[in-house]
């Protein structure tokens, strides 16, 4: 069994929006722009990465180990890496939290990285194929449904 299929987010993602209507998931617990509005001024501001709900999207629990290890300067290239990789992996919406995070650290005079912290925000924006189309919302189910 490949780690995707063992994750039990991935599996709550599949479930909600493989063998439901993904339309249906859109402002809900798995509509990372509601998860990402949803986090308080005062969580980001402090770095309480502890409100964000990580485990609702697969990949999530690293991606909050990377944070946690970026916050306390270890290994910051290769959890700002993980990051980018991650994305690069279409799994944006686990990193997607990690954006008013990643601003506060690129708009801080004091911080280092600056840029690098901003390049993964930046990364999470961005969309998978560049066209003129309008992008796709950003939601679990893209994780999901690369693996069906």
């Amino acid at each position: 069994m490949s780690s995707w299929e063992s994750d039990l987010a991935y599996r709550a993602v599949a479930r909600a929006f493989v063998d439901g209507d993904p339309l249906q998931q859109a402002g809900g617990p798995l509509d990372v722009r509601a998860v990402v509005a949803g986090i308080r001024t005062e969580a980001r501001d402090g770095f309480l990465l502890e409100e964000v709900p990580w485990d609702r999207f697969p990949e999530g629990a690293g991606v909050r180990k990377h944070m946690e290890r970026l916050r306390a300067g270890d290994a910051v290239h290769t959890s700002l890496g993980m990051l980018i990789g991650l994305c690069a992996n279409d799994m944006r919406a686990a990193v997607a939290p990690t954006a008013p995070f990643l601003i506060r650290i690129g708009t801080d005079p004091e911080a280092d990285h600056r840029v690098e912290a901003l390049a993964v925000a930046a990364e999470v924006a961005r969309l998978r194929h560049q066209s003129g189309k309008r992008p796709a919302p950003l939601h679990a189910h893209h994780a999901a449904a690369r693996h069906t």
